[in-house]
This record gives C-alpha cells, sequence and structure tokens, in this order.
C-alpha cells in the first residue's frame, strides 16, 4: 500500500494566511489607509506634451533670465518640480543652484576663440584642427567637432542623452543641447532624433507629478496632479488606477496593503493549482490526500482506503 500524506486543507495548506491578515492588521500608522483625495488631475495628450513641457520651461526661462537648453537642465535637475526649483533659487542663490545642476552663468567665460587663430590644438586628440571645426561649451572647455560628436555619441548609445556633461576633467557642466543636436545629426540622424524624444519625453520620465496612463493598449495619454499623495485618478480614456503605484484603483486599501494583499492572492493561487495537480481528495472526508510512494492504493488518516 502506498505512502500518504493528508491533512486539513485549511491548516496545511494556507498557514500562511492568517500572517498576512496580522501583518494587514499590525501596520504602523503610517500606512493605513486614510480617504483618497479627489485631486486637481489634468490629462495630457501626444499633442498637448510640448505646450505642457513649454509652460514650465518658460516659467524657468522668465524667472532665471536664462536660455532654453538652462531652463532645460535646471528642470532635469529638479526633477521638473518648479516649486522645488524655486525654493532652493530663493535658499542658495542663483549661483550655487546653477552649479549644482551642472549650468554654467552665461558671461561668465568668454565665448569666443580670438580671430588671430586659423587652427587650435584640441587636448583630447592632440590634433591642429580649424578654428571653424571647434566647439566650445559655456564652461570654456573647447574642443574639436570631431571628439564632441564621438563623445555624444557614446553618452546617447548608453542612455545618457538627457544629461551629457562636458568631456573635460573634472568638468560638470551640462554640454549646449542645440550643439548636441547639431553635430550628431551630421553622423547620426537617428541618435540625433533619439536624442530629441529623450528630452521631449523626460517631462514625464523624470517628473513625480506626471505619469503616463497604465492602460494597454496604451492610450498615449498622461496625467498631472497637484500633489503626489496617494490619490486616485481618471483618464479620459476611461481607465482608472492608482496615481502612487500606478495599479487599479484599489480604495480603501493603502498601496503596501493592496501589494501585500495580491502577492497574497498569487501565492494562494499557486498553492491551489498545486494541489489539484499533485492530490486526490479523500470520497469519505474529501480531504486532499498526496501520494509519495509505493503502489496506488493509499489510505487516509480518516481510514478510508482508495485508489
Amino acid at each position: 500500500m502506498g505512502d500518504y500524506m493528508s491533512g486539513s486543507e485549511e491548516d496545511y495548506y494556507y498557514s500562511s494566511d492568517q500572517e498576512s491578515i496580522d501583518r494587514f492588521e499590525n501596520e504602523d500608522s503610517e500606512t493605513q489607509w486614510a480617504p483618497p483625495k479627489a485631486p486637481s488631475c489634468k490629462v495630457i495628450t501626444k499633442d498637448s506634451l510640448l505646450d505642457a513641457q513649454r509652460e514650465d520651461l518658460l516659467r524657468v526661462m522668465d524667472l532665471m533670465s536664462v536660455r532654453e537648453h538652462h531652463a532645460r537642465t535646471l528642470l532635469i535637475h529638479y526633477r521638473w518640480d518648479v516649486e522645488k526649483l524655486i525654493a532652493v533659487y530663493v535658499e542658495k542663490g542663483k549661483a550655487c543652484m546653477f552649479a549644482e545642476a551642472g549650468v554654467t552663468l552665461v558671461g561668465a567665460v568668454d565665448h569666443d576663440l580670438p580671430e588671430s587663430l586659423s587652427t587650435v590644438m584640441c587636448d583630447i586628440c592632440i590634433d591642429d584642427v580649424p578654428v571653424s571645426d571647434v566647439s566650445k561649451m559655456d564652461c570654456g572647455h573647447c574642443f574639436c567637432n570631431d571628439c564632441w560628436t564621438k563623445h555624444f555619441i557614446v553618452k546617447i548609445n548608453e542612455g545618457q542623452s538627457k544629461q551629457i556633461r562636458c568631456m573635460a576633467h573634472k568638468c560638470i557642466a551640462i554640454c549646449d543641447e542645440a550643439v548636441v543636436r547639431k553635430l550628431v545629426s551630421k553622423r547620426h540622424p537617428d541618435l540625433a532624433d533619439k536624442f530629441d524624444r529623450f528630452l521631449f519625453e523626460s517631462y514625464i520620465e523624470d517628473n513625480k507629478m506626471v505619469k503616463w496612463c497604465p492602460s494597454i493598449p496604451h492610450c498615449g495619454n498622461a496625467l498631472r496632479v497637484e500633489n503626489d499623495e496617494f490619490c486616485e485618478v481618471e483618464c479620459s480614456c476611461g481607465s482608472q488606477f492608482c496615481f502612487s503605484c500606478l495599479s487599479e484603483a484599489h480604495s480603501p486599501c493603502s498601496c503596501l496593503m493592496w501589494k501585500l494583499w495580491t502577492k497574497k492572492c498569487r501565492d494562494e493561487s499557486e498553492t491551489v493549482n498545486w494541489i489539484t495537480v499533485h492530490t486526490k481528495p479523500c470520497p469519505r472526508c474529501h480531504k486532499p490526500v498526496e501520494k509519495n510512494g509505493g503502489c496506488n492504493l493509499v489510505s487516509c488518516i480518516c481510514g478510508q482506503a482508495f485508489w
């Protein structure tokens, strides 16, 4: 007669259920559910994305009296949080804020090469190149266009296309996006397009107040809220989701509780599948019985023998 192993389904296979429920009940007060606020939510379509990004750029450009690429560098550094940017500006001042973000103050260095020079030695490749074939960044570092182009291509392929720093030793200045675009497009137009796309999409990818709608298939919309606290939003495509964790709307659960609950359901489903495949119900007490060796005749703990 084959060996057997059986027991109460509730006691044997779901012993961890009570532990999971206890975790839910014993969560710290900071993870307890609070009624979701009705957020001030704005749907951003593909057509309005550029306008939404431009609005923040113009605000910073007017406030700081800087060019567009400097404003974008500042906003990417502060994750497109204009209010935080202004707070740092008030607290630390313009010069300190610019230095931390890798922005060189316009006019701080002489951007023009002497007219008497016909060639300039590039400190990277150590070649003498015509003045017309060199580019100088706001930080004052000047290298040949060929070296700049190779540097930009490497950084774009590495996924650093939003914030490409000067290649001079220990220089943290962010390169002018217009120069990057101009030089890269001559050799690899596809990489120049990739660079522009990353700059364009950084408004969503780096912005904690804006997130893509998680609808499947993707509707192409993004949503912007006034704060990033726990809240549920609805896209114009009809998709409702939690803005904090991008899961389906799950109030009154907190995000942590919803995560634990979905994990519990997933684990429970896997357990049920295992029981279905590897056990047979006792014809008398209906408890699951597993055959783990011997012949096909097994005996349940209730005394019932069956094949």
